[in-house]
């Protein structure tokens, strides 16, 4: 793997009000750790609603899968991370994890389905 293949880069965005996660690349044991960095600024922030936009992600690893694992556990069922648009393998991994299906979390398959969501929480 080169390097190029090996950095992911992690943006913030929004969609509809929910935070967005949007890793590029792989999550792979050099990058977790920024995803974690950035699902604990959430959490201290007060989000428990969390979108993780994988359009862009190449890979997950054990260790990127472990942080989301961690994350999604501490929940406790008072929120949910929507995983959005992930490419097959991405979603096999999550599978193999236990992410898919797990009570808090949700699949999108595309961004526009992910924002439908957040319309349909906001008029409840």
């Amino acid at each position: 793997m080169d390097e190029s293949e090996a950095a992911m880069e992690l943006t913030e965005a929004l969609l509809g009000d929910v935070p967005t996660l949007v890793p590029k690349g792989t999550v792979d044991d050099d990058s977790a750790g920024a995803l974690e960095a950035a699902l604990a600024k959430l959490t201290k922030a007060r989000y428990n609603i969390v979108f993780l936009d994988l359009t862009d992600t190449e890979g997950i690893g054990g260790a990127g899968l472990a942080v989301l694992a961690a994350w999604v556990k501490a929940l406790g069922g008072k929120g949910w991370l929507g995983v959005v648009a992930a490419a097959p393998t991405v979603r096999e991994a999550l599978e193999s994890a236990g992410l898919i299906p797990h009570p808090n979390v949700r699949v999108f398959e595309t961004r526009q389905l992910a924002r439908f969501a957040t319309q349909e929480r906001q008029s409840t």
